[in-house]
């Protein structure tokens, strides 16, 4: 609610006071009596006001001497006051209201016009300085608005970022034992009629790890985490790689499986191998399982090359249920497909296909759907890349190699699921390692202080202790010769935040649960003593 602007009118006499009442009767202000300099000082402590018209001659104290109290209040400092006088054009009085402050002086008796327009040129510029500050005030409101605001998003942002790195500990953890004892049970000669069932047993679980990893990579996405790399890889290996991984799937819905790379499209090129692997798997999955009969082709061609820049078009080509005309610009939409009836006929999380475009984007490319109900889709994504000056990349020695012994190695298990602990013993002690078992980050630390091992395979998330607090208390053993050795966590979080976080706490790499066997092989290879 806006009050009047109040106007304080000091005279010892009344009949001035009701003068002066009178002329401003028609002015939007509040006009405030005072009969003496002491209760017009009382006045100013009690109220704001937007001018003083102060008379000069009054008994026991003068305006002047008012006017000196009154300007020790901070808080009137700058207040306007007006001196109404009959000696105005007396030099000594002129001077003197200057020292004091005064804006103005107006000689009686007063002529209504000019004094009228002098009290309303001061009212306005109370108004005004009244409505900048309640702007500034408004504007300090909005401010401490849009901080809260935006510490409650950095809070809401943190929360879902621990949820779901909780969650897909949680998740992966489990999830890591069932794909692992199915890798497991298949390495263990099964009977014939066991093979199928395994198969079946680790596709499921590797189609759930796939959910899981498009519903984390849609957030990292959409908290703009993802991190693009620019490396040399064999575009041919990648996708007779992933021919590989989709050809049961194919043959199990006895689809024929076609895989097309151009001839001149050269065979070594620079760019994010695993986020395009992520999107064919991603289109070629769609693909597969959308079609009951007939055939997917995945066609890799070159469209442009300019020097040492390419533009490669991948397309996958099915003979599917395909998409109505009306439901194609949604399907890269988050959460949704074609139609209700489609997830519950063929499952998935809606996800893949807005993280297919969100990546293929954020690479500076482009992706297109053609697509006929009943006759199957095409699918196109056009990517830059660069072209290496290699024809061919050298395997390292050791990846050439099969698994081989690695005898004399001793390695310390820090798991607390017990599970995970015997998979990963048993994959290490089929190659011979000499393992050992430490149930949290305390009692890893104790062992690493009375034993030798040259590796530790790391946990993160433990009671008691967790792997990073862990890893500082053995990088801190001054004199032990395991303070330097390597330590490898095996984490289920797949956020880039906890992969540098790994590093900050001074471990040397990392594995993700759940772990492929080859993966954890080479990684604890390379340690193996000549």
């Amino acid at each position: 609610m806006n009050l009047k602007p109040k106007i304080l009118i000091v005279d010892d006499n009344v009949s001035n006071i009701l003068v002066i009442e009178e002329i401003l009767s028609d002015l939007d202000v509040e006009l405030v009596r005072a009969r003496s300099g002491l209760e017009a000082i009382e006045k100013t402590k009690q109220h704001e006001f937007a001018l003083i018209l102060m008379d000069v001659q009054m008994p026991g104290m003068d305006g002047f001497e008012a006017v000196e109290i009154i300007r020790q209040d901070i808080k009137n400092f700058l207040l306007p006051i007006i001196y109404i006088t009959a000696i105005y054009n007396e030099n000594y009085y002129r001077t003197k209201g200057i020292k004091t402050g005064a804006v103005d002086f107006i000689a009686k008796p007063i002529i209504p016009d000019l004094f009228i327009g002098k009290v309303t040129l001061f009212v306005n510029l109370y108004k005004q300085r009244i409505s900048l500050e309640q702007e500034v005030e408004k504007r300090k409101e909005a401010e401490e608005e849009m901080k809260l605001a935006r510490d409650q998003a950095r809070e809401a942002a943190h929360a879902k970022q621990l949820f779901l790195s909780t969650m897909s500990h949680e998740i992966r953890t489990p999830l890591n034992a069932i794909v692992n004892t199915a890798k497991l049970l298949k390495e263990e000669n099964p009977r014939a009629d066991q093979i199928e069932d395994l198969e079946i047993l680790e596709f499921s679980a590797e189609n759930l790890l796939h959910l899981i990893n498009d519903i984390l990579d849609f957030s990292k996405i959409d908290a703009g985490k993802i991190e693009f790399e620019a490396i040399e890889f064999e575009i041919r290996k990648l996708m007779n790689g992933i021919h590989q991984s989709f050809e049961y799937q194919a043959t199990m819905k006895n689809i024929a499986l076609e895989f097309i790379v151009g001839q001149d499209v050269p065979d070594v090129i620079i760019g994010d191998s695993a986020r395009l692997s992520q999107i064919m798997i991603n289109l070629i999955g769609n693909a597969i399982k959308f079609t009951d009969k007939g055939k997917v082709i995945v066609e890799t061609v070159l469209l442009a090359s300019k020097g040492k820049e390419l533009e490669l078009v991948m397309r996958v080509s099915d003979t599917g249920i395909g998409i109505p005309e009306d439901k194609i610009q949604f399907v890269f939409e988050s959460f949704t497909q074609a139609s209700s009836s489609t997830t519950r006929k063929y499952g998935g999380t809606g996800l893949g296909l807005a993280i297919t475009r969100k990546l293929v984007s954020m690479q500076g490319g482009s992706i297109d759907v053609k697509s006929k109900v009943g006759a199957g889709s095409v699918f196109s994504v056009t990517l830059p890349f660069i072209r290496s000056e290699k024809d061919h990349l050298e395997e390292d020695m050791l990846m050439r190699a099969s698994f081989q012994s690695l005898a004399g190695l001793r390695v310390l298990v820090v798991e607390d699921n017990l599970v995970n602990q015997k998979i990963v013993s048993k994959f290490l002690m089929k190659w011979d390692v000499n393992v050992d078992v430490a149930e949290n980050g305390l009692i890893a630390v104790e062992k690493a202080s009375h034993n030798i091992y040259d590796l530790v395979l790391m946990d993160l998330h433990m009671p008691e202790m967790n792997g990073y607090d862990a890893t500082l208390a053995i990088r801190k053993m001054e004199g032990n010769p395991n303070k330097d050795m390597p330590i490898i966590a095996l984490t289920a979080s797949a956020f880039i935040e906890d992969r540098e976080k790994i590093y900050t706490y001074g471990m040397s790499g990392y594995i993700i649960k759940p772990f492929n066997p080859s993966e954890l092989y080479w990684k604890i290879a390379p340690f193996i003593k000549k």
